[in-house]
Parts: C-alpha cells; sequence; structure tokens
C-alpha cells in the first residue's frame, strides 16, 4: 500500500508539472487485468489486493513490489515466485493461507526479498515446513502477526532468517523466554513487535535469546506483572512499549526503571500504568535520571497528581518530550528547563489553569506544548511567560471565549490552534499584541469551527483578519453569524468585510427613520397582541378549519362521540394501553379518543386534535416531563382550554392527572391555574391507592 500511495503523490505532482516527467503511473496491468501496475524504468510495482483471487498470478520477472493482500489465496505451492529474482517486498495479509498449504519451497528463488508479510491468516510459524526461510537470504522485515497461536517457537523456522531485523509475530504466555533457542541465530534481529499474546509476566529469562533488541513493543501483551532484571542485559535497548491489562503499582514501574538504568533507552512507553486515582510516584523520574531517556510516555491513566515534590525539582536531563496524555490530571506544575515537547491533552485542567501555570521552572527550552481538550474556559495573564522558544501551542477543544494569556513572551511562536473554541472575535488588545508578533514572528492562527460574529461590533476584527489573511489556517472553514441569527462559511471573507462596512457606513433619511420606528411599534404592538392571545388565535383558526375539514365518527350518544380525549406524551404510551382502555373502556363501557388508534390517518394532525377535543365530553391530560417538554401536548393543552372558553360556556372540561411529581415551578402559570382549582389527581404507583384512582376517574367521566 505504500507504493499505492507514493504512486498518488506522483500523479498529482504529474498534473501540476504537465507531466514532464518520463514516469508511467498506476494502470491495468497487461498480464492480468484484476491487478494495477505502476513501471517506473526496468521495474514494475504491483498491486493485487482485494480482487478475489485464489491463485497467485503468472507474473513477469521484472516485479520488484508485489501486493496479494486481502484476497483468497489458501495455498502457496512450491516455487511460485521462482521466476521473481528481483522482488523485495510481498505482502499476502488477510488471506485464507493455512500453515499445511504453505508447501516446502514456496519461496524459493525469493533471495532479494526484503520484506514479507502474512500477517492475519491462520499459519503457526511452529509447525510450518522446516527450512522454508532459508532461501530469503536478503530477508529483514518479516510480519507474521494475527496467526494460529504455537504452543511455543522454538525458532527453529525464523532462525534461518539470519538477515532479519524486524519480527512482527503472536506470543504465547510462557514461564521462561519468550522464543526458543533458535532465535540466538538472528544476531542482527533490532526490533520485536507482538501481535496476538498472551504474556501477563515478564521476567529475567523472558528475552534471553535476543538480548540485542533495540525496539521492543509488546503492548498487545496484557501484562500485569514484571520482575526485576527483565531489561538489566539488553545493552542495547532503546525503545520499550508496555500496555498494563488491570490495575498496576508502583513497584512494576520501579522494575522497569530500574532495570533500565543499564541500557541506552530513548523512548519509554507506558499505558494505562494506573487504573485507579493515585499520586504520580515521582521517583520514575529519579531513577530516570540515570539514564539517556529523551521521550517518556505515561498515558491512559487515572492521576491525581498536583505539584511535584521538592526532592525532585527536575525531569531528567536528557528528556525531550513527555507526554501525560489522557491522564485524567487536575493539577501539574513541573521544572522543566530542558524539555522540548510536551503533551497534556484529554486531561482536567482547565480549572487549575486558570490561576496557575504548568511550569515552575525560570526558564525553559519548550518548543511545542498540546493543552487540547482540557476544559479550558480562562487561562492565567503569566501563563507562557518565560516560554521564549515555544514554537506550538494546541487550545484546541476547549471553551475559550478571548485570549486572557500574554503573548509578549512568544517570541519564537509559529502555530496557536484555537479550533473548536468558542471565540467570537479579538478585542483590540489582542490585536495589537498579535499584530507586534506578525512583525517578527511567522505566527499562524487556527480559528476552524469557531463561530465569529459578523455585525458592525465585529467588523474592526474581520477587517484585520482580512489585513493579515496568509496568518489564518484554513480559513475557507471559517463560519460567520451575522445580526440576523443566520451563519455561514466566510468562503470570501473579502465580499463579506465590504458588504458590512457598506451596511454599517450607511445612513438613511429622517423620514426612513421616522417611518421604520412607527412601523416597528406597529410590529411590536401587534406581536404583542397576537402573543397575548396566541391561543385563542389558533383555536379560532383551527376550529374554522375544521368546519370544512372535519371528520365526524359514529356518534356514542346525542351530544359527544366521546366520553373523553386522552392527551399523552408518546412514553406514557404503555400506561394508556395497559391501565387506562381496560381500566375504563373495558371495565366500565366508557369511550376514548386515544390518538394512536382514532386519529383519522391521512388527515393534519392540528385539524385530527381539535376535532378529538370538540367530540369529546373532557379532555384528560396525562402530566409528565414528557409532556411538558412536548409541542402538541402543550398544543392539545391550549385547544382544550380555549373549548372549555369559547364552546362549553366557561365550564371547566380539562382534568389533569400527574403521572410524574412535578414542581409547580416547572407547570405553565395555566396549567398552575387548574392545580389551584383541584381540576388534578396524582397517580398513586400502588396496588391500593390505584382502585381508588380509577374510581375517581370513572366518577369524572361518568
Amino acid at each position: 500500500m505504500k507504493y499505492i500511495l507514493e504512486v498518488f503523490i506522483l500523479s498529482t505532482s504529474c498534473r501540476i508539472t504537465m507531466c514532464i516527467n518520463n514516469l508511467t503511473y498506476l494502470h491495468q496491468c497487461q498480464f492480468d487485468l484484476r491487478c494495477q501496475c505502476r513501471n517506473d524504468k526496468e521495474f514494475v510495482y504491483v498491486d493485487c489486493s482485494s480482487q478475489e483471487l485464489k491463485d497467485i498470478p503468472h507474473l513477469p520477472f521484472n516485479v520488484k513490489t508485489l501486493n496479494l493482500s486481502n484476497n483468497s489465496i489458501q495455498y502457496i505451492k512450491d516455487y511460485s515466485f521462482d521466476n521473481l529474482a528481483n522482488l523485495t517486498d510481498l505482502d499476502l495479509t488477510e488471506n485464507n493461507l493455512q500453515t499445511l498449504r504453505v508447501e516446502r519451497y514456496a519461496f524459493e528463488g525469493l533471495n532479494q526479498l526484503q520484506r514479507l508479510t502474512i500477517a492475519n491468516n491462520d499459519i503457526s510459524v511452529m509447525y510450518l515446513p522446516e527450512g522454508i526461510f532459508k532461501p530469503l537470504v536478503s530477508l529483514t522485515y518479516l510480519n507474521v502477526k494475527h496467526n494460529a497461536f504455537p504452543e511455543k517457537s522454538q525458532g527453529k523456522i525464523i532462525g534461518d532468517l539470519r538477515t532479519l531485523d524486524t519480527l512482527e509475530i503472536d506470543i504465547r504466555e510462557s514461564y521462561g523466554s519468550l522464543f526458543g533457542e533458535g532465535v540466538s541465530f538472528l544476531r542482527r534481529l533490532k526490533r520485536l513487535v507482538s501481535g496476538l499474546c498472551t504474556v501477563y509476566m515478564l521476567a529475567s529469562r523472558s528475552f534471553v535469546h535476543i538480548e540485542q533488541l533495540e525496539h521492543v513493543d509488546i503492548s498487545s501483551c496484557p501484562i500485569s506483572i514484571i520482575i526485576r532484571d527483565t531489561f538489566s542485559n539488553m545493552h542495547s535497548l532503546k525503545f520499550v512499549k508496555i500496555h498494563f491489562r488491570k490495575q498496576s503499582n508502583s513497584a512494576q514501574v520501579d522494575n522497569i526503571i530500574r532495570d533500565l538504568q543499564t541500557t541506552p533507552i530513548d523512548t519509554l512507553i507506558l499505558e494505562r500504568t494506573f487504573f485507579t486515582a493515585v499520586i504520580f510516584p515521582y521517583d520514575v523520574f529519579s531513577y530516570l535520571n540515570k539514564t539517556s531517556i529523551r521521550s517518556l510516555h505515561i498515558t491512559n491513566n487515572m492521576l491525581t497528581t498536583s505539584y511535584m515534590s521538592s526532592s525532585f525539582e527536575y525531569l531528567p536531563p536528557s528528556l525531550r518530550h513527555l507526554d501525560f496524555s489522557s491522564d485524567r490530571l487536575r493539577q501539574l506544575s513541573i521544572y522543566m528547563p530542558y524539555l522540548l515537547r510536551l503533551n497534556l491533552r484529554n486531561n482536567s485542567l482547565g480549572k487549575f489553569l486558570a490561576g496557575h501555570s504548568y511550569m515552575l521552572s525560570a526558564k525553559t527550552d519548550l518548543q511545542s506544548i498540546d493543552l487540547s481538550m482540557n476544559n479550558i474556559h480562562y487561562l492565567t495573564f503569566s501563563m507562557f511567560h518565560n516560554n521564549v522558544r515555544l514554537e506550538v501551542i494546541n487550545l484546541s477543544q476547549n471553551y475559550l471565549m478571548d485570549i486572557t494569556f500574554d503573548t509578549s513572551h512568544l517570541l519564537s511562536i509559529q502555530i496557536l490552534d484555537l479550533s473548536d473554541n468558542s471565540i467570537t472575535h479579538f478585542n483590540d488588545t489582542i490585536m495589537k499584541a498579535f499584530t507586534t508578533l506578525f512583525q517578527t514572528t511567522d505566527l499562524k492562527i487556527d480559528l476552524t469551527n469557531n463561530v465569529l460574529q459578523c455585525s458592525c461590533n465585529t467588523v474592526k476584527f474581520l477587517r484585520w483578519v482580512l489585513d493579515h489573511n496568509k496568518r489564518f489556517l484554513n480559513q475557507e472553514r471559517y463560519m460567520c453569524k451575522f445580526e440576523n441569527g443566520n451563519i455561514a462559511n466566510l468562503t470570501s471573507l473579502k465580499e463579506t468585510v465590504n458588504q458590512i462596512q457598506k451596511e454599517c457606513s450607511s445612513y438613511t433619511t429622517l423620514i426612513v427613520c421616522v417611518s421604520v420606528g412607527i412601523i416597528a411599534v406597529i410590529l411590536i404592538l401587534c406581536s404583542g397582541l397576537i402573543y397575548r392571545h396566541r391561543w385563542t388565535l389558533r383555536y379560532m383558526y383551527y376550529t374554522t378549519k375544521s368546519k370544512y375539514y372535519r371528520y365526524k365518527p359514529v356518534e356514542m350518544d346525542e351530544i359527544y362521540s366521546f366520553n373523553a380525549f386522552v392527551s399523552y406524551s408518546d412514553k406514557e404510551k404503555d400506561f394508556i394501553i395497559n391501565e387506562w382502555i381496560p381500566n375504563i373502556e373495558q371495565a366500565c363501557d366508557l369511550k376514548l379518543c386515544i390518538h394512536q388508534r382514532d386519529f383519522l390517518p391521512g388527515e393534519d394532525i392540528t385539524v385530527n386534535i381539535t376535532n378529538a377535543i370538540r367530540e369529546s365530553k373532557k379532555t384528560v391530560c396525562i402530566v409528565t416531563q414528557s409532556f411538558l417538554d412536548s409541542y402538541y401536548c402543550i398544543f392539545e393543552f391550549n385547544m382544550a382550554r380555549m373549548e372549555s372558553i369559547y364552546s362549553r360556556g366557561g365550564r371547566s372540561t380539562i382534568f389533569l392527572v400527574f403521572y410524574e411529581n412535578i414542581q409547580p415551578k416547572d407547570l405553565p402559570l395555566v396549567m398552575l391555574e387548574l392545580v389551584q382549582q383541584q381540576s388534578y389527581i396524582e397517580y398513586p404507583h400502588d396496588q391500593q391507592g390505584n382502585v381508588v384512582f380509577w374510581e375517581k376517574i370513572k366518577e369524572v367521566l361518568g
């Protein structure tokens, strides 16, 4: 896939430069139309991935790389690649390969092959034919991850790969070494990456046969115990990545750190080290002071660390990159005179940073800091004081509305990421400060996903952005909210600014102003009257409308078709079906109007509601929080209220049933008046109370 990406990049470059170079780009292969080819001088790069191939296609001798991943190849027969003497990269990921279907001389002839990937199949390395890898005398990379677990690989097979540099392989639980003695022949092996893994404990003999490793990534292993001297004899070890399965303790960390004191460790990555809220073990830094570590990652934990203990004033002098992301930190302030990059992403430092800085040292070499996703609303003014070498500040995905920190110390700043915040504009002070930085630095600001304000009050800010448009990243994606409430993309900032300036600077005559004032007063008065009598007007409208679109069901008595119309939220549907219909309709021979059952399909819902209320003797409202939040439930309540006022001679036809406990302050005033008139009953939610409740309902509706 790497080569396909290269083809895309080269193809894009070709279009820009009118294809002045003489390369042939991605096209269907002449020898097999199911494959894609790229020719480069005398070699061809072939991609046959995801084509449902069942067999290895016949290929020309000058194939340089071959991608057969994600197919249905089940067999690799003897001498399948014997004519591909120039092949350097072979990918057989995700096929149906099985151990017994890979024959002894399957890779014969591939003496130039450098990379072989057969991950995600059903191959047990231990049971491959002995000597199968012997022809691969140039192989430096082997990936057999996510295959069948061997009981324990003795190295008889992979031990033939004497030039191997990188091995990605599944590892099974072992009480001694992770691999057999055969791997001791892999004297050039430097990198080990685990695939499927059941190892939970590491001990002194875990790497006994491969102590020359420089890079150990066993992050897929569910490690829970690490015993002293696991790494102490690995005198070339530079990179370690471990993912703990369950809660660890400082003893496990101590064992790792103490071992690393005898190694040239450069990068240490510890994930999920602490699973419960604990104080950060600062002795980690004390032990690391005796190493040459440059990059430390302690991530995805639950730490309650605050100020660094005075016993350990400094990070290891060699440390340049510190990652405390996703650690649920609420406080952090440390000495960091030599640190270059600090990652504090996805913590909870917002409240702390409103009054404190993350740095205790008087000076620092820090070049990059990531404070994204920290629930930051405000930053202390002195936040970045003495950060004269800081080049990148990431404050994205927070809740900043303004720039409250001092920028005068940011003498080297290049990127300020303010995306995904709540910034609408910059005030004059901030614009002046940034203008000063523009004169002395290459500062670029990202305001993506902030809804900027486009109005007369912010036109100065918008003009300033336009004047420095090359300083704002992703400007085509900026959003702007106008005074009318509309939000639009700032695809053409210049036109928008000119339009706002024109609107803000135009003056109308006195007559127009007076006319607009009079119209505004009239509109306000009319709006006020309409709002005050809105439910009366709605009732009159729908009553008139129902005269022409009125649905007349078969009448049950002389006047009304229903004893009651039941108004309820859909969340109380089960209460109506399981309780009201059996206890009222079936037990008492009363007729209820239920909207899910009795409304006329295809009819406008407002007409259905108005007809139901007019054809019902009573309206019963099942009051819940969902009822109060529902537009149509409130509509039904107000229509029933208007019906009682204008068509029933002022007689109350509304009865409230409180199915949930609702506080009076949460009720509309008109509904609260009915409650004060005792036109309600509470549903008791108990067996004895329910009997009294249903008797009361029958009395009201009878």
